[in-house]
């Protein structure tokens, strides 16, 4: 073996262990032992693959014995159970080198690492960039793809995982007519296509990205071209499903309305401004004119008050409808208000409750719908900027008219300290739940010299207007009002200063704070222009709830992004012939997933016509557009007694037989909450009777003047018994009271003979007690 300048690499062969002899060229022998010394310099030739930008300078070959740089990795001659033999010079000689050699070696192994890092990105990077189509006809023309390590057929069992639950690719389906539904199956199928067809560049670069949205969004178009080959026949008849759902822009549903140049006015403020007086002006003085209303009650009041200042008015709502004769105008509640007729006026009133989730799309309907020349429109700036972008799209002219409150609400910042004995003339105590407004009226009776008047919710109309009226009244006993969150619309009240009894309320599910907006409606109800009270007050029951009403009350309205939709029945008739036997409850939940909305509009909540429609499924006979119809029927679906009438009104009408009342009359007012709460129930009946009546044919319900009788009767009852109320409230749903089990726990029944003996050492015990 040649000596002297062969050292450096017989010292590298000794470390042939070291990642530094990865083969990248090779040298021969021949050239080894033939080169002779010249000036000439040599160059290998380079790795093909690394980038120019980080190629190396080539090795120098000046002469056999020196070389004047060594960058690349050589074989030596030598085998490798050849010993080296090193004379004591030349080992010396070696070991004084070494640091100077590894320096080189690390050197060249972050190198050659940062140039296979970049090697790998560029070609993932080109992976990535290629068109789905071609990757997909690539998978489709191989046979089968190799076996890959555990690791990897982990990780992309757990990709294609994520992907079947992606809510990102799930949503991006719908936009090539794959339905949700269908999602999970058709992403199956397609992970067990990839996973039996993919290569190992693929693979590789999958494994690189891992589980996630950057793998979803390469998979995705791949997901595209293998459905659109695989299931045409489902892409097609979801296609259908979902033009036949397609609740896209709204304001095309009515011509007629898109035809005429309307003219909207916004009086846009909060209570106690002057907004609904004004917009009543307008339509009293228009030749015809239609007046829309959150609540019977409020209808009510319109249509009397419009018929006392001499101008025929006629009244329509769900349970009733009074029409004069050679009558111009209407007070109505919204859902019943009409799209045919041709209007000079029309007033819409609190159109805030466009955004509420279960009626909004009634309001929605009335402002997109309505055929008038003038549409005022009467509410909260809330929902102020979606008016102005549904006049964008409608093309109606929009004026806005802003209102200040008369006088300013003023929060008292001495509360009533938690003693309702601090209640003063005019206060009204709101509460949120039924048992705390009969508590509440108990304790002031109770502990003060005030008489109170009661409202909320499950009262009737007739009910609500008469304890208002006696409220209002300055010459009787009754000068405070107990009521909950129905006080915030539809009444006139004469109030000096609301007393809020708390500002949380259960919301079905727990107990939540009262939203800001609702207790600025309520609290505004204080004071009123004209009335002995103009200036309004506002507090509490309790010091530490003081701070979030004044929270609430500095509070900006919300701005409301989106409105309320629900589909008129010929949709939903559309819908179903896309899905024929297919049971109404089931068609209503297809129906929402499939539904397709602008970014302005929302789905209305629809989960009480759900739970009527479930229980109108055991009826046959009805068809679907009269399920749909008693879908709609004003029923409390927490009062099972309700409910029950309503499965029998619509079982009578599927046998085509008259519907009866089968309901008694009271003889006298409740003598306890329970026959209180029937009351409530006889009259939720008879109106829902009377509800059904005007929207089905009036000869099914052949009872309709019996009802009405009835429901005058009782709702003169209910407002005795509110009058002599003295007994602690029930709940609607109470249960009988469980027995209350002894503090040794649970006992095994004793057997007869046991108990007899039992019985008979009690008996002989009590004895001889008497006895001693």
């Amino acid at each position: 073996m040649a000596r002297g300048s062969a050292k450096r690499l017989i010292y590298l062969y000794s470390c042939k262990n070291n990642s530094l002899f990865r083969v990248t060229n090779f040298i021969s022998n021949r050239f080894l032992h033939h080169s002779r010394s010249s000036n000439c310099i040599f160059y290998p030739f380079t790795p093909s693959k690394i980038p120019n930008q980080l190629q190396l300078p080539p090795p120098q070959l000046t002469n056999f014995g020196n070389f004047q740089s060594f960058r690349f990795d050589w074989f030596c001659t030598l085998s490798e159970n050849e010993k080296l033999k090193l004379d004591s010079t030349e080992s010396v000689h070696l070991e004084a080198e070494p640091n100077k050699v590894d320096n080189e070696v690390g050197l060249h192994e972050s190198e050659i690492e940062n140039i296979g890092q970049e090697e790998e990105r560029l070609h993932f990077a080109q992976i990535a960039n290629r068109d789905p189509v071609e990757i997909y006809k690539e998978l489709k023309g191989t046979l089968e793809s190799g076996r890959q390590p555990l690791s990897d057929w982990d990780t992309l069992t757990e990709i294609f995982r994520c992907f079947c639950k992606s809510a990102w690719a799930t949503n991006q389906a719908l936009g090539v007519y794959i339905g949700a539904s269908f999602f999970p199956t058709a992403s199956r199928e397609f992970s067990s296509f990839f996973l039996d067809k993919c290569n190992a560049d693929l693979i590789n670069y999958l494994v690189y990205l891992g589980p996630g949205v950057e793998v979803d969004k390469f998979l995705f178009p791949i997901f595209v071209e293998f459905c659109m080959e695989k299931f045409p026949g489902e892409i097609k008849r979801f296609r259908k499903v979902v033009e036949s759902a397609d609740m896209t822009k709204p304001h095309t549903w009515f011509p007629f309305a898109r035809a005429m140049k309307r003219k909207i006015v916004y009086h846009c403020g909060p209570t106690n401004s002057g907004k609904t007086y004004n917009a009543l002006q307008r339509f009293m003085e228009a030749k015809k004119g239609v007046y829309c209303s959150p609540l019977r009650l409020l209808a009510m009041e319109v249509f009397d008050k419009v018929n006392a200042s001499g101008i025929y008015c006629s009244l329509v709502t769900g349970q009733e409808k009074k029409v004069f004769p050679f009558s111009n105008h209407v007070a109505c509640t919204v859902e019943m208000a009409s799209t045919d007729e041709l209007y000079d006026v029309a007033v819409i009133d609190e159109i805030q409750m466009m955004a509420d989730p279960s009626r909004g799309y009634a309001w929605t309907r009335a402002l997109l719908g309505l055929k008038a020349d003038e549409i005022h429109l009467c509410g909260d700036p809330s929902v102020l900027n979606i008016v102005r972008r549904i006049c964008s799209d409608t093309g109606d002219e929009l004026v806005e008219q802003h209102y200040e409150r008369f006088k300013p609400l003023v929060v008292e910042a001495k509360t009533l300290l938690g003693d309702l004995k601090n209640v003063r003339s005019g206060d009204c105590i709101v509460a949120f739940s039924r048992r705390e407004i009969f508590e509440v009226k108990l304790a002031i009776e109770k502990h003060t010299s005030h008489r109170c008047c009661v409202i909320y919710g499950a009262l009737p109309p007739e009910t609500r207007r008469q304890q208002a009226t006696l409220f209002n009244n300055q010459d009787n006993e009754y000068d405070v009002l107990v009521a909950s969150d129905a006080v915030g619309m539809g009444l006139n009240l004469n109030i000096r200063r609301i007393v809020f009894y708390n500002l949380t309320k259960y919301n079905g599910d727990k107990m939540v704070p009262v939203a800001a907006s609702q207790v600025k409606q309520i609290a505004g109800r204080a004071g009123r222009r004209g009335s002995r009270y103009p200036d309004g007050l506002t507090t509490t029951l309790n010091q530490e709830d003081l701070d979030y009403l004044i929270e609430c009350l500095k509070k900006p309205f919300d701005e409301v992004k989106r409105v309320g939709l629900f589909p008129f029945f010929e949709q939903v008739e559309l819908f179903a012939g896309q899905l024929p036997n297919m049971k109404f409850t089931k068609l209503l939940e297809r129906f929402s997933e499939n539904c397709r909305l602008d970014g302005s509009y929302f789905l209305c909540q629809h989960m009480h016509i759900k739970k009527i429609a479930n229980m109108l499924e055991r009826i046959d006979g009805l068809s679907l557009e009269d399920r749909f119809n008693f879908c709609f029927a004003p029923v409390n679906i927490r009062d099972p007694k309700a409910m029950y009438h309503l499965l029998r009104f619509a079982s009578s009408y599927a046998q085509e037989v008259p519907v009866n009342i089968a309901m008694g009359m009271p003889k006298c007012s409740a003598r306890n909450d329970s026959e209180l709460l029937d009351l409530e129930t006889r009259h939720q009946v008879l109106s829902m009777y009377l509800w059904l009546s005007n929207h089905f044919e009036e000869e099914r319900f052949p009872f309709v003047q019996k009802a009405e009788t009835m429901a005058i009767d009782i709702a003169q009852l209910l407002g005795e018994s509110l009058l002599n109320v003295s007994w602690k409230p029930e709940s609607r749903n109470a249960r009988k009271p469980k027995q209350q089990e002894k503090e040794v726990g649970y006992q095994r029944p004793l057997s007869l003979v046991k108990l007899r003996n039992k019985i008979k050492e009690e008996k002989h015990h009590n004895v001889e007690k008497e006895t001693a």
